[in-house]
């Protein structure tokens, strides 16, 4: 009982320190959170890889630690994600564990090592799978790298965010490493800011990706002629012209600010969050954009307003939504005869709250992402060695997987076991490693 009151009574001092604390500290305090986030040995086995892969195109020393290490990483980048693009599997337990020697050994240089001093993955593609005509001499320097590496950051972060070896994680590290304010204004700027502002708020920063939202919102309002053709496709929004993806687009960062509000703690949040729930529904509808968002935002409005009839209506159509379990369904079904008995305020807090709102929001986000053809959208850039990118995509998968095997105590035991009976060496450089 004691400890119930401790939690309450700690949960409670920290909703009343945020309640006390300005915009501008609630968001340092957001940006320390994403630095600890980053700090995990996903993170840094999947940076590992990368770095494999960039170095092994980098011509220059950049550093004497760098130096020091390149041929260890060219032996590892040629053994574990360039020796057979096709045949991820080849890989003997000998090699892993030998693979992990080496990482541990270099870990503190990987985990300071910024992976964007090195060419980009464009250019350690070509590099490595091109031909000896088509290998270009000159690597991509200044803005064009810069714009080219923002891309890459940005398509990563979108394809491993749905991968179950990587997921979650891995996608804050590479939208971490993408900076849309520095890129000249167009489509892929306001997309991947956008994009920061969702995967912040997916990993519950609500006030970086307030204000990754905010800032998107003023560029979009600064900059309504903007062409967005892969925003139109990404959205499904097909029958809508260019003018009408505008607002639909403006529509969702609204929806998304909306959220990070909602799930903050100040009494001034939650107005902020009604205020930008009302703009999302009334550019919507100048659109006749009509979904499982929408009507999720119309419930949650109607409740709040005591609007019972038009809150069943909205509740009725949500319903529907394939993206919601059978146990959402039979709540909304409790919601609505709790609406039906005039007690909109224990339908709101029985059901209808805004975790239920943000679920709808990411499951939107994530049945979206699912669809895209990304390979498509690479070869739509006109990118060389989109085959092979890919590839290495799903090898570096099984690789972090496998390497992940040797990160504790227990797995290299586990490991040891497994490979006792294969020779006494083997098994002392298993043992070695827990040490």
């Amino acid at each position: 009982m004691k400890k119930i009151v401790l939690v309450l009574l700690t949960g409670l001092i920290i909703g009343c320190s945020n309640a006390n604390k300005t915009d501008k500290e609630l968001l340092e305090n957001d940006k320390k959170a994403l630095v600890a986030n980053l700090d995990s040995y996903k993170v840094s086995a999947y940076k590992f890889g990368k770095i494999l892969i960039r170095a092994s195109a980098e011509k220059d020393s950049i550093s004497p630690e760098f130096q020091s290490y390149k041929a260890d990483l060219d032996r590892i980048f040629n053994k574990a994600v360039k020796y057979d693009i096709h045949n991820p599997e080849s890989l003997s337990m000998l090699d892993y564990i030998s693979i992990y020697r080496d990482y541990k050994n270099m870990e503190d240089f990987i985990m300071k090592t910024d992976e964007d001093i090195f060419p980009t993955l464009i250019d350690a593609f070509n590099t490595n799978y091109a031909d000896s005509i088509s290998k270009q001499s000159a690597y991509l320097t200044g803005n064009e790298k810069m714009r080219v590496q923002n891309i890459e950051h940005a398509i990563l972060s979108a394809i491993v965010i749905l991968s179950k070896n990587l997921g979650k994680e891995v996608a804050l590290y590479e939208c971490s490493k993408t900076h849309p304010d520095l890129l000249q204004d167009s489509e892929t700027k306001t997309l991947l800011q956008y994009f920061r502002g969702f995967l912040f708020f997916e990993k519950e920063l609500y006030y970086l990706s307030e204000d990754e939202i905010s800032r998107n919102i003023d560029w979009l309002n600064n900059n309504k002629g903007v062409d967005l053709p892969f925003t139109r496709t990404m959205f499904q929004w097909g029958n809508l012209n260019n003018e009408q993806t505008h607002i639909g687009f403006h529509a969702l960062n609204h929806l998304f600010r909306g959220f990070d509000r909602l799930m903050m703690e100040r009494t001034i949040d939650e107005k902020r969050a009604l205020d930008d729930f009302e703009m999302f529904l009334k550019d919507v509808n100048a659109i006749g954009l009509n979904n499982e968002i929408v009507w999720a935002i119309e419930t949650y409005l109607y409740v709040k307003n005591e609007e019972g009839e038009k809150a069943i209506t909205a509740l009725t159509k949500l319903k529907t939504s394939h993206l919601l379990s059978s146990g959402d369904k039979e709540s909304i079904n409790e919601s609505i005869i709790y609406l039906q008995n005039r007690t909109p305020e224990k339908a709101h807090n029985h059901f209808y709250d805004k975790y239920f709102l943000s679920k709808i929001a990411t499951k939107y986000m994530f049945s979206l992402l699912s669809e895209i053809d990304w390979k498509k959208v690479v070869e739509a850039q006109n990118v060389s060695h989109t085959e092979e990118i890919f590839k290495t995509i799903d090898n570096l998968k099984v690789f972090i997987e496998h390497l992940e095997n040797f990160s504790s105590t227990e797995s290299l035991e586990k490991t040891g076991n497994e490979i006792k009976n294969k020779g006494q060496s083997l098994w002392n450089k298993a043992l070695d490693l827990a040490e």
